[in-house]
């Protein structure tokens, strides 16, 4: 049996895959699981799996990626797609823009064809709203990137990772910078005490807590003492290790040689005291969190 995913727009085709994939993994037992390409087809190989009775013994599902697409090997496809729809093994193919003849084809044999237009007007909106980004920041992506998904998502990344390069974009775009929950925390990772101070009132003006901000101080504080462990124990591949994004745990790895261990276990300390301090009624978060931005 075979199914066939394919259009336009790669990056919704590409996430409905992973769910194909992640279904038969995890809901079926016993698959075995190959992957093709254009440079690893091989015809003997696909033949192979083609028959109800191979030699691998068990079921497989194969993920074939954009080999209909491929002179070479789309013919070989093309002239076996009967054996695909009766084989009892499982073909995924993904694909791009097809010719219609084809999809026609595959749409009379295939379990289930399904098609992925580039989304625009309402849908496209949808997209982004669904983002949940601010204003600002949806409208600057959205700008640049359009119905390119697939870069939108990158660019989104940036955002919420805290990428300088996210604030290129949106003085290209003529947008203005919404609050980056990111940006107070390179400026306390630099020590710059300055800089977090307004950063910090400039997010209580934009209508952001205290409590948001002051959360995202101790997610900093919290990733430096862990990288400060494993540089301390050693660990062979602290990036692993740490269980960190590789973007955010490169950042970490800097912003931690301008703390010793006892500095942080300080800021640690004093984070877990004016939390507590805010909830028993004896402080006020916003106030005592100010106050040690700056001392």
């Amino acid at each position: 049996m075979f199914y066939l995913l394919h259009g336009q727009d790669t990056y919704r085709s590409r996430n409905k895959l992973n769910e194909l994939i992640s279904h038969f993994k995890t809901k079926v037992s016993g698959l075995g699981f190959f992957d093709m390409d254009k440079e690893s087809f091989s015809e003997a190989d696909f033949e192979e799996l083609l028959k109800t009775k191979n030699l691998f013994e068990r079921k497989y599902v194969t993920v074939c990626r954009r080999l209909l697409e491929d002179k070479i090997s789309s013919g070989f496809i093309i002239k076996n797609l009967e054996l695909c729809a009766g084989s009892e093994n499982i073909f995924l193919f993904w694909e791009g823009d097809l010719e219609q003849e084809l999809v026609e084809a595959a749409e009379k044999r295939a379990v289930k064809t399904q098609k992925f237009d580039l989304l625009d007007g309402t849908r496209l909106a949808k997209w982004y709203a669904d983002k949940k980004l601010p204003v600002k920041v949806a409208e600057a992506i959205k700008k640049e990137c359009g119905a390119d998904l697939s870069r939108a998502e990158k660019e989104i990344e940036k955002y919420e990772l805290g990428d300088p390069c996210f604030g290129d974009l949106v003085s290209k775009t003529g947008g203005v910078p919404a609050y980056n929950p990111f940006a107070i925390c390179d400026a306390f990772a630099e020590k710059n005490k300055m800089k977090a101070w307004i950063i910090y009132h400039q997010a209580l003006r934009q209508g952001v807590s205290a409590e948001e901000v002051f959360f995202k101080i101790a997610w900093q504080i919290k990733n430096l003492l862990l990288v400060k462990g494993l540089q301390k124990f050693g660990s062979p591949n602290m990036e692993k290790s740490s269980g960190l994004h590789p973007f955010v745990f490169k950042k970490t790895l800097r912003a931690a040689q301008n703390f010793t261990e006892g500095e942080l276990e300080k800021y640690s300390y004093e984070m877990l005291k004016i939390y507590h301090e805010e909830r028993r009624g004896r402080a006020e978060l916003s106030v005592e969190f100010e106050k040690m931005l700056i001392s």
